[in-house]
């Protein structure tokens, strides 16, 4: 999903430069491109987010847990972690009812061309159950999925 994301991202810079470049010459560029942009704005944070949350690499606040001792500093990552897996759950059910809703209700995304909405929604489910699998993973194996703290070497 991450090496998707990656390669989205890359063709998201070609689409962009070759709409300036073709405009700039005069010449009409495709509607196609805009669209395609958009989609992919979606669907690369969708892709790369299970894979940020396994190399630790999402953003928090760190000055509670600097304050705190070990002890207590386990059980607030502990909570935390619950709450980040049942939030990414919400999510992902919710998600999975639009994207269900949306495949057999036949709805379209009308752009520059008709996509089903259900293969745009999609991504939500498929990121925020990635997600939670993820922080469950950090949980069962008693992992910090913090990573360090600052100034600290992980425990």
């Amino acid at each position: 999903m991450a090496w998707l994301a990656g390669f989205l991202t890359a063709a998201m810079m070609i689409t962009i430069t070759l709409d300036v470049v073709l405009r700039n010459l005069g010449f009409q560029s495709s509607a196609h491109f805009f669209s395609f942009t958009e989609y992919a704005l979606l669907m690369v944070p969708c892709l790369g987010a299970p894979w940020l949350v396994r190399e630790k690499g999402h953003v928090y606040v760190e000055i509670l847990m600097m304050y705190l001792k070990p002890r207590n500093r386990e059980r607030l990552r502990f909570a935390v972690g619950l709450l980040c897996v049942a939030v990414c759950l919400v999510l992902a059910w919710y998600g999975a009812d639009v994207t269900l809703h949306d495949y057999l209700g036949n709805e379209k995304d009308v752009r520059s061309l008709d996509m089903p909405r259900w293969m745009v929604s999609g991504f939500i489910p498929l990121s925020f159950a990635m997600m939670a699998v993820e922080f469950l993973r950090f949980l069962v194996r008693g992992e910090n999925f913090l990573g360090n703290l600052a100034g600290q070497a992980e425990e």
